[in-house]
């Protein structure tokens, strides 16, 4: 039997004639512009750091550094930041972890709060050893993004119970862009 079964499928001379018209259309493109327009993206990702806060008050955890560069001859369209963060309980307590993403620019002076998670805790612990919970979102960071220029972010944690949690941070920084 011949494959595909006769009578099948779309008839030759119709898919020939799409593939054609896609190929003239792609070419008349390329014939008014050098190429077509697209936006491409790189990235850069903090070490994990692995943290152990036993307090109830807020603390700063260890800021991730990044130095992004956007490539010579693109134009830059945007950046975003996913910060992520685990938690996990090294005792029997009930944790409600609320938090702070904070940054500065440049590897000086004081952080700014880039989000503020702390009226409504998104990190819960329950009573058990060894119980965890996370943390990811994408937070638009174009305005406070330069290329060449040091930013650094951090996870400032609030606990409501002082036992003692693992906290897992990183942060990840795409630079979306343009060339052409």
């Amino acid at each position: 039997m011949p494959y595909p079964p006769q009578g099948s499928g779309f008839p030759p001379g119709d898919i020939a004639s799409s593939v054609w018209a896609y190929i003239t259309r792609v070419l008349t493109s390329l014939a008014t512009a050098p190429f077509i327009l697209t936006e491409f993206e790189t990235e850069w990702q903090t070490d994990p750091v692995v943290e152990n806060v036993a307090s109830a008050s807020a603390t700063a955890l260890t800021a991730g550094s990044i130095t992004p560069t956007y490539p010579t001859g693109s134009t830059e369209a945007r950046a975003v930041l996913l910060p992520m963060i685990k938690a996990a309980n090294q005792a029997a307590n009930t944790h409600h972890i609320g938090f702070k993403i904070q940054y500065r620019t440049g590897g000086a002076g004081p952080y700014s709060d880039l989000k503020d998670y702390t009226a409504n805790p998104p990190l819960t612990l329950v009573a058990a050893d060894g119980s965890v919970d996370g943390w990811a979102h994408p937070i638009d960071v174009t305005a406070i993004v330069s290329s060449g220029v040091q930013v650094e972010f951090r996870f400032e944690v609030d606990s409501d119970n002082a036992g003692g949690v693992n906290y897992t941070t990183s942060f990840l920084l795409v630079l979306v862009y343009r060339m052409g």
